[in-house]
């Protein structure tokens, strides 16, 4: 992945300080000085007019992602069957590219559609609509097989599916508009303010529904967020290469290649694995979103830098090329699975 911008860097710094602070420093401020902070972060956003006015929005980007960084926020299951020898190149790639589709209507409806270009290409749409959660996974890759976690065929899973995508949008909105969407209640307590030679930085605990808890980050001279830390269950990929035909791969001469025949033996198989994949305790995992490159846009303050990785390493990035503040959107936008 390519070097984060210089506001990034300087937040990794500001992250090692924070952590180095005392807890009890953070227990002891009160919750007027985050809504201190949070005010001064809605100002620097564009003011809280601006801010309430906007009821539905629209972001498009360009992506970069690790493939071993999952392809989605985390959490979830998938499973990707691939042809085998002869079969292209999508296995050899280590990274991902392709574009993001962000459309939210307040205060209940999200939309995130990944559109994969590179690697594991497909087309991964999650979301929700009120209290109906959506998730659909169509490849772009030829020959390829998509197992997901589908919500429509589970209650708990529809659930779960929900919490995931209310949390994702949560967090994208601390970077957007200082606080979570309407309806997503959250409460806000000071934790201090982190130093680094480069700078400042105050932390606010976030706590909300069904276990939300996240860190933001935010510049004390810009007051724009830098970054936010959460802990979230590591996503559960498994891959399997299909040959057919005796071992052979499913390319003809010199056409296209075909999509992978698996037999009901080899699916009994491929559900069982899964299965007992998704019986293992999940193991989690630290994730830091940074937020940079700040522009404005109809009087609001955007980033147009996003990006996402674990203390390791940075896993996603993405390229803003587009917002709209208050676009119409068509009747059936948020209707993935009806």
């Amino acid at each position: 992945m390519r070097q984060h911008t210089r506001t990034s860097v300087v937040v990794i710094a500001v992250l090692a300080c924070a952590y180095s602070a005392p807890l009890t420093r953070a227990q002891a401020q009160t919750d007027a000085k985050a809504a201190a902070v949070i005010a001064d972060v809605r100002k620097a956003l564009g003011g809280d007019q601006k801010l309430a006015a906007m009821k539905t929005l629209s972001l498009r980007a360009d992506y970069r992602r690790e493939l071993t960084g999952g392809p989605g926020p985390g959490g979830g299951g998938m499973m990707f069957i691939m042809r085998g020898a002869g079969g292209g190149s999508a296995e050899a790639s280590t990274q991902a590219t392709g574009k993001m589709e962000i459309d939210v209507e307040l205060p209940d409806k999200y939309l995130r559609c990944d559109i994969g270009a590179s690697g594991f290409a497909m087309t991964r749409t999650d979301g929700f609509e009120g209290t109906r959660a959506f998730q659909e996974a169509v490849p772009n890759t030829p020959g390829m097989q998509i197992r997901i976690d589908n919500p429509a065929d589970n209650p708990e899973l529809a659930k779960m599916a929900l919490r995931r995508s209310q949390q994702d949008l949560a967090r994208l909105f601390l970077g957007l508009t200082g606080t979570t969407q309407p309806g997503f209640a959250a409460t806000y307590a000071y934790g201090g303010q982190a130093e680094s030679p480069d700078g400042k930085a105050d932390i606010l605990d976030v706590t909300g529904p069904e276990g939300f808890k996240v860190r933001l980050f935010v510049d004390a001279a810009t007051h724009l967020p830098l970054m936010l830390t959460y802990m979230d269950a590591e996503p559960r990929v498994m891959t399997r290469t299909m040959n057919r035909g005796g071992g052979r791969g499913d390319a003809p001469a010199g056409g296209a290649p075909t999509t992978v025949q698996v037999t009901p033996e080899q699916r009994d198989e491929l559900e069982k694995q899964m299965r007992a994949a998704q019986a293992e305790p999940p193991k989690m995992v630290e994730y830091r979103l940074f937020f940079a490159d700040y522009r404005k846009i109809d009087g609001l303050s955007l980033p147009y830098q996003i990006s996402r990785g674990t203390a390791a390493k940075t896993t996603e990035e993405w390229t803003v090329t587009s917002y709209k503040v208050n676009p119409t959107f068509k009747g059936d936008r948020f209707k993935v699975g009806r």
